[in-house]
Parts: structure tokens; sequence; C-alpha cells
């Protein structure tokens, strides 16, 4: 048991690390909570959550690409290498560019009938598209933003990110107050509040990066000098986690497809509980960039004992705080569901259960992105793709499909309950894959 407790150190190091990433993530969370709730007002959470699930597309693959050479950037950083840490960045910039302008050029080709895929609603498509058609431009930035955040974990200066956070998403809920609420422009508010935002928080990276000589950014010709040589073996290791995130945002698209098809009640009650549980999943999104950068850096180091040791000491805090967090979720979900203008009882109650039974999968998440973490920290992308994605698809997505379509299951929370024999599944080979110790291995 005490293999999975540290000294003072280690946990004055998490949380220097871990604090700032977690409160960033809420503060971007408790965002866009603001907007359903902004957006219940016009009767439209339905239409701007199915808009986001493409940009939850877009930031998906984002994630993927960023995440995946991040693990150069954080080893190269370890190894005193700056010349191909800003070759690594500078690749990263480059690739969720090109990812977004994909699905910008998708977005608007294909106007609503994209959308369509997700529900089969008129009035909501309509709506959804009146903000897609402005948000869809904030791709780019969006993007580009994820690899500056990834790059200042890696350098351990998570506190940047949340000082740019704080103002940009106090600057997002006015923008947002003032052309929805004021000039009374609604759901396409929302878009165009959404595309100033990013503009301005893409800007504000760029600017102080450069202002205070990160090591990450240099000369221009200095970052963006990668050659096809160094492009094939930083992708030779992302290739599979950008897979893994296409799959996975894939999935998670068809999870909401199947929700769909039980109507716009129960579609809206599900958005409102799902971007609450968003906000408690602050802490499994910064526990997994601690983790990643922590484990990364020791193993740029060549210290592989201390990087096995914290991963112990990560499971450790993971039990603690899934405790914590289901307690919490349990306790006040009714209190949090009355911010949002919920139009019936069974609406309400419905956005309570389904709260209630996504604790169990915050609960799950929060051990299995420390196996995560760690097969990506040591680039063990191609069982880090079988356990994510095909795991989703070959038991969640599959057992969801069954259980509506085939058994003809109405009760949505029933579904997302037995859906989650997909985290058990994942979490069993995770740790066996972790007690192997393959994924243990010097990149750079």
């Amino acid at each position: 048991m005490n293999k999975y407790f540290a000294n003072k150190g280690f946990y004055r190091n998490v949380g220097n690390v871990m604090i700032p990433i977690a409160i960033q993530s809420f503060i971007n969370s408790l965002s866009g909570l603001i907007d359903i709730i902004m957006a219940s007002r016009f009767h439209a959470v339905s239409a701007v959550s199915t808009a986001l699930q493409i940009d939850a597309l877009v930031q998906g693959i984002a994630f993927g690409i960023a995440a995946g050479i991040n693990i150069f950037v954080v080893q190269y950083y370890g190894a005193k290498d700056f010349k191909n840490m800003k070759k690594s960045f500078g690749l990263s910039m480059t690739a969720v560019s090109f990812n977004a302008l994909f699905w910008l050029g998708l977005s608007l080709g294909m106007n609503t009938n994209l959308l369509k895929l997700f529900i089969d609603n008129e009035s909501v498509v309509a709506m959804a598209y009146d903000y897609l058609k402005f948000s869809c431009f904030a791709f780019i930035c969006s993007s580009v933003t994820m690899s500056f955040n990834f790059a200042y974990h890696s350098v351990q200066k998570a506190y940047i990110p949340l000082i740019i956070s704080i103002f940009v998403v106090a600057s997002h809920v006015a923008l947002n107050y003032f052309l929805m609420i004021f000039l009374n422009l609604g759901v396409r508010g929302a878009g165009i509040s959404m595309l100033l935002t990013q503009v301005l928080n893409v800007s504000s990276y760029a600017i102080y990066s450069f202002a205070t000589h990160q090591p990450f950014v240099g000369p221009l010709p200095e970052m963006f000098s990668f050659d096809l040589t160094f492009v094939k073996k930083v992708f030779k290791r992302v290739t599979p986690l950008v897979i893994n995130e296409t799959f996975f945002g894939l999935g998670n698209s068809l999870f909401i497809v199947a929700y769909g098809s039980l109507g716009k009640v129960v579609m809206d009650s599900y958005y409102i509980g799902n971007q609450i549980v968003n906000v408690f999943f602050t802490v499994v999104n910064a526990m997994s960039d601690a983790a990643t950068s922590m484990i990364g850096y020791e193993l740029g180091k060549h210290n592989y004992e201390e990087a096995e040791n914290e991963v112990n000491y990560f499971l450790g805090i993971a039990f603690i705080l899934a405790v914590a967090v289901i307690g919490t979720i349990m306790m006040f979900a009714p209190n949090i569901v009355q911010l949002f203008h919920v139009e019936s009882e069974k609406a309400f109650n419905l956005s309570v259960d389904i709260i209630r039974v996504l604790s169990v999968k915050i609960a799950f998440r929060l051990f299995n992105v420390i196996v995560f973490a760690s097969l990506r920290a040591g680039g063990d992308s191609k069982y880090l793709t079988l356990l994510d994605s095909s795991i989703l698809w070959g038991v969640g997505l599959s057992l969801t499909y069954f259980m509506i379509y085939l058994l003809g299951v109405k009760d949505i929370v029933l579904v997302i309950l037995l859906g989650q024999s997909e985290q058990l599944v994942r979490l069993f080979l995770g740790i066996k894959r972790v007690k192997s110790k393959k994924w243990i291995r010097k990149l750079v």
C-alpha cells in the first residue's frame, strides 16, 4: 500500500503543476456552462450543444496531435535540447492548423447537412447552424491555443495559461451577455462571441510567449525548419494518437446520435447534465496533464524507476479524488440543475439522474487517465489506441446501440450506466500494460 503514497516533495510538485491546470480547466468549463445557461434563455440548449459537437471533433483530433507532439517537446526539454524543442512546437502548430482548416471547410461546405447527422429536428438544426457559421472560423485559433497550452505544461509553467484563461473567459462571458442578451442576437451572438474570444485567446498566448522568450519559441525560421526526416520521426509516434482521438471523437459523436433518437427532451437533459459533469472533469484533465508532464520529464532524464514510482503515486491520488468527486456530485446535483431554465419537472429529474450516473464515468476516468498518461509519456501510442478508441467502439458504443436500436431501451440513464462497462475493461487491460513496463522507453 505504501507504494501509492509519496513524500511531501512529490505532492508539492504535483500541486504546482496540477492546481493551475485544474483551475484553468474549471474556468474554461464554467465558461461553457454559462454558455448553456444563457442558451437556455432562448430554448437553444440542444442547438448550441449540437453545434459544439463539431467543435468537439476538431478539438479532439487537435488534442491527439498536440498531445502526441508534446511528448517530444517535454522530452527535449528534459534533455535540454531547445533547438528540437522549438521545431516540435512549430510542427504542432502547423499540424493542428491543417486539421482546423479541414473542419472549417467541411462545416461551411456541408451547411446544415453536417448537423443533421446529430439530431432530426429542423428548428434545432437551423439554430445550430446560426451558431456554427460564425464559430467555425475560431477552429484554427482554438487549436493553436491548445499547442501553446501543452507547451507551457511541458515547461511546468501552468500558471501562465491560467492567467490568460481568467482574462479570456471573463471577456467571453461579457461578450456573450452583450451580443446574446443586450443586442438580442441570441444563438448567432454566441457564435460571434466564440470567434472573437478565440482570436483574443491565441493573440494573448503568442504575444506573451515571444515577449518573454519562452524556451519553445524563437525566430520563425528556427521553429518551422523541420524537414521530412524530423516530421517522419515525430509522426511515427503521433499518428496512432491522432487516429485514436479521431475515432474516439467520432465514437462520442455517435453516442450523441443514438441519444438523439430518444427525443429533444432527453437531449436537453443530457446536454445539461453532461455540461455540468464537464466542470468536474477538470480534475481528470488536470490529473492527465500533470501526470504526462511529470512522468515524461523523468523519462527524458532516463530516470525510469522514478517514472514508474510516479505512476503509482498518481494512482493513489486518483483514488482519493474519485471518492471526493462522486460524493460531491451525488449530494449537490439537484442544486446545480436549478441554475438552468428547465421547462418541466420530468426534464429536471432526468438531468439530475444523468449527472449522478455520469459521476461513475468520472471516477473510472481518473484511474484510466493515469494509465493513458504513462503510455503517452513513453510513446506507447499503439496500445493506447487499443485501450481508448477500440474499447469505446467495441464495448461502449456497441452496447449502447444494441440497447437503444435492438432492445428498444428508452431509459437513457440505464443506457449510460451499462455503457460504463467499457471503463472497467479499459482499466483492467491498462493496469496490466503498466505493470508489464513495456511503456518505459526513451524517445529522444
